[in-house]
């Protein structure tokens, strides 16, 4: 497949161009149908996090995949090497439809994804304290969402980096989050009881489920997969806890949760 024909790419660099060639020859050709083209987008955006992660810039992968781009215009819908990556992807996409659990991880931390599930939970971040946070099954889709056993928890806020404030974040195995003055305070939508099952015949366990809105989900899969982000869980009683969540793969992990 073409390639950034201008940088000199790394492997991880152009196993992410190669997939935005792709992607681009797709959008062209309409070689796929909807669940390779969304398996296709979890892999570019896999690619592209192991690469940030890696240490290559926002700048140089935007470079990159630019090029691949113009690289991919080239080529023709039946060029035989185009027609056989399809087929690579729509073969890649039926074994990773029949997955039901996955696991992506970061430099610290990983998502773990379980399609089938025993309760509404499909990713999640296990953050210590018997919380744990991640995308649940909510409606027609998937809602970010923070979990505590306890009862008398009354309010959660999740704290983004804001780029207009601060650089993008560096590569580290350290958990750390931005400088509060330099995030964007996003509060849950909505609070209610516990859904975590220990089986699917058992009743939730005992505590509070917090549910942010759309707008939060979407920021939070929009975040840098090298940065870190805080979580304030609030109590009646006054105590306050503070979580730590990596972003890592969270966007690859909610592609493959959302295909049910």
């Amino acid at each position: 497949m073409p390639v950034a024909s201008h940088a000199q790419v790394n492997g991880l660099e152009r196993s992410y161009a190669e997939r935005m060639a792709m992607r681009a020859i797709d959008e062209r050709c309409k070689l796929l149908e909807s669940g390779p083209r969304r398996a296709l987008a979890g892999f570019t955006a896999q690619a592209r996090g192991a690469a940030l992660r890696s240490g290559s810039s926002t700048q140089r992968l935007d470079l990159i995949a630019d090029q691949a781009k113009t690289a991919a215009a080239a080529k023709p819908c039946r060029d035989p090497a185009v027609q056989s990556e399809a087929q690579r992807i729509i073969a890649a996409h039926k074994g990773w439809r029949a997955q039901l659990t996955g696991n992506y991880p970061g430099l610290a931390r990983s998502w773990k994804v379980d399609r089938g599930g025993k309760d509404i939970w499909r990713a999640v971040q296990d953050t210590g304290s018997a919380t744990r946070v991640g995308l649940i099954a909510s409606g027609t889709g998937l809602s970010f969402a923070v979990e505590t056993p306890d009862l008398n928890a009354s309010g959660a806020r999740l704290f983004l980096r804001d780029l207009s404030k601060l650089g993008p974040p560096q590569p580290s195995r350290t958990l750390a989050p931005p400088l509060r003055n330099g995030t964007t305070i996003h509060v849950a939508a909505s609070r209610r009881p516990a859904a975590t099952r220990a089986r699917v015949e058992s009743k939730p366990r005992a505590g509070t489920l917090f549910v942010f809105s759309d707008a939060t989900t979407r920021a939070v899969l929009n975040a840098d997969p090298r940065d870190t982000f805080e979580i304030e869980i609030t109590s009646r009683s006054g105590t306050v806890t503070r979580l730590l969540v990596e972003v890592g793969d969270l966007v690859a992990a909610f592609t493959f949760a959302a295909e049910f």
